[in-house]
């Protein structure tokens, strides 16, 4: 066809999709990318794309496309953009970021799909462009891209793996590439024998698994939270609170007259910051919300079975919480959630590495440790009697009635087990050191995996310091990561090579950088020939995940774009839509002509 001709009757498709805007914006009635006519322009060269260079597509077929069709084909474009931005480097090192969504469902005739998120992780070199100009974005990157979801009929881990296995192929991304895997702790994930981790190892034991740090340490704040009767007590208080307030509005107009800043808010075992959200109102506004339960208890115009009922709930509520227990409890719970809220909220960043997390989570076990002392436990009560001073609350632990049960002795030598009668030693035995224990515990138990990667690759996190190692030394971790990265067939490193180059890069280096820093200079140096198994090695470390927080993200676009309205949405549609919104900065930079 002329050049004339095929611009008219592109010309005229366009015309046709603009005349149909209002159908635009009732698919894009969510802030996915901009505006539909911003959309519809991208549509007008996605045509011209599909014209010039798929010559199986006939232009009349075209022309008559619908608006949903022409959507799907552009979306496939840029899915299939992002997967070739991937395999850029046929032999970079990737990791698969999986997560599953239990309430997430997609109804497709007779039957209904849970939903599976896969997300690829690895780490961008830029190439520099052709007249040697400085760059003003970094060579090196860490990015996370997503790549569609994935619709499960089934959850056990041999069919999830099939699934994962068919799309990366379909993708065209080898499971040999894969060094990471990053799931969270459910059963038919982290398996140790049928979980999906396993099963991939088995195919490819270079991919590591590494356990989402910010959903483990959530289940650590479960496991503590539920060591004892009077954590489990206080929790449940906290709940009430919320379930209290929020069942009328109008007591939650008092609340909102006495607290108008911060309101109380619901607890959640799935939701990483719930808790210390929770806490936050009543550790700063604990003596406005006593003031609203006390108002509502006095409130004269509550008559009936209703009313009574109201009033003396609020009465129960405000003596339970202005008790000195309660206020210590308080105290405790906050310190401790704010301190692994700072660690969950670094873990959750795009370009978390194994070697901040494991900083991150000394920290947070340094912190737990210390609370495990007598020092601690008096430093605490300080800042409770504190708040409950300035509320004029009573500051001393109050007595409760124990009820000692005698049993009958079997034999003469046994002891009568007497129950604790202080009631400050009895909060400090049975609930705080109870608390700090189970969370330490915790958290050794759950970050076994990425000590087992830390002992692999822990040398790398600070090379400047490798000088003062001795040959041998360093010799014994580059053979250990060697055995580590090795495969049936081949491997990723060479031990040999890999000393030399570092004990070369740690004299150069003038103060101690961590990995990332390291392979920026490598590839800024234009160094990567002379350091050819430091620069895999950094790689592969960078390319290790951190936390599903991605996949998260994605499920959070996915409520946006499956609405009610939409419940019959299709699978290959959710998928292209929620790649569309999630990868907005690549799809606004691609160019289609």
């Amino acid at each position: 066809m002329g050049d004339l001709d095929g611009l008219q009757d592109i010309h005229d498709t366009y015309i046709k999709l603009r005349l149909l805007h209002k159908d635009f914006a009732s698919i894009f009635s969510v802030p996915l990318f901009g505006s539909a006519a911003f959309f519809l322009f991208r549509l007008y060269g996605i045509v011209y794309y599909l014209v010039e260079n798929r010559h199986e597509i006939q232009l009349p077929l075209l022309v008559q496309l619908s608006v949903s069709s022409v959507l799907i084909l552009s979306l496939t474009f840029l899915q299939g953009h992002v997967a070739d931005t991937i395999q850029k480097e046929s032999s970079a090192p990737q990791s698969i970021i999986l997560e599953s969504a239990s309430n997430v469902f997609i109804h497709t005739k007779n039957s209904y799909h849970q939903q599976m998120t896969l997300i690829v992780r690895y780490v961008d070199i830029a190439k520099p462009d052709m007249e040697g100009n400085e760059m003003q974005d970094s060579l090196v990157k860490i990015k996370e891209n997503f790549l569609g979801f994935i619709p499960l009929k089934e959850t056990t881990g041999s069919f999830m793996t099939e699934t994962i296995l068919q799309k990366l192929d379909e993708l065209s991304l080898s499971v040999e590439n894969l060094r990471g895997q990053g799931y969270d702790n459910g059963s038919n994930m982290r398996g140790k024998e049928n979980g999906v981790q396993r099963r991939i190892l088995n195919i490819n034991p270079r991919a590591y698994f590494v356990p989402c740090s910010a959903h483990s340490l959530n289940l650590i704040v479960n496991d503590a939270a539920r060591c004892c009767l009077d954590a489990t007590k206080f929790f449940d208080l906290v709940q009430h609170i919320y379930v209290y307030f929020s069942a009328s509005t109008r007591r939650w107009n008092v609340l909102i007259s006495r607290v108008p800043s911060l309101v109380v808010k619901q607890l959640s075992e799935t939701r990483w910051e719930s808790r210390i959200d929770a806490l936050k109102p009543l550790r700063y506004e604990l003596g406005k919300v006593l003031d609203a339960l006390t108002e509502i208890a006095n409130d004269s115009t509550l008559i009936g079975s209703s009313g009574t009922s109201t009033r003396a709930e609020a009465e129960s509520l405000a003596n339970s919480i202005s008790k000195f227990k309660f206020v210590a409890s308080l105290i405790v719970w906050y310190n401790i959630l704010f301190e692994i809220n700072l660690a969950s909220k670094h873990l959750q960043l795009t370009n978390a590495t194994l070697d901040s997390a494991i900083k991150q989570l000394e920290h947070s076990k340094k912190y737990l440790t210390d609370c495990r002392s007598d020092k601690a436990f008096e430093e605490m009560l300080v800042d409770a009697r504190d708040l409950a001073d300035n509320l004029e609350l009573s500051s001393e632990f109050e007595p409760e009635p124990i009820r000692i049960i005698r049993k009958k002795q079997q034999f003469f030598y046994e002891a009568r087990d007497e129950p604790i009668q202080d009631p400050k030693q009895n909060f400090k035995v049975n609930f705080y050191f109870a608390v700090i224990h189970t969370a330490v515990h915790s958290v050794s138990e759950r970050f076994e995996q990425i000590s087992h990667l830390e002992s692999v690759f822990g040398f790398l996190y600070d090379i400047h310091s490798l000088r003062d190692k001795s040959t041998q030394q360093l010799m014994d971790m580059c053979q250990k990561m060697e055995s580590a990265l090795q495969g049936k067939d081949s491997k990723d490193i060479d031990a040999q090579d890999l000393c030399n180059e570092l004990k070369v890069i740690a004299r150069r280096l003038e103060k101690s950088c961590g990995p990332l820093n390291v392979l920026k200079d490598i590839c800024e140096q234009k160094q990567v020939d002379s350091f050819p198994n430091t620069y895999v090695a950094l790689r592969i470390l960078m390319t290790l995940p951190v936390s599903v927080a991605s996949g998260e993200r994605s499920f959070s676009k996915l409520k946006l774009i499956k609405t009610y309205l939409r419940s019959t949405i299709s699978q290959e549609r959710l998928s292209g839509l929620a790649t569309l919104s999630t990868e907005h900065d690549i799809a606004q930079r691609l160019q289609y002509v």
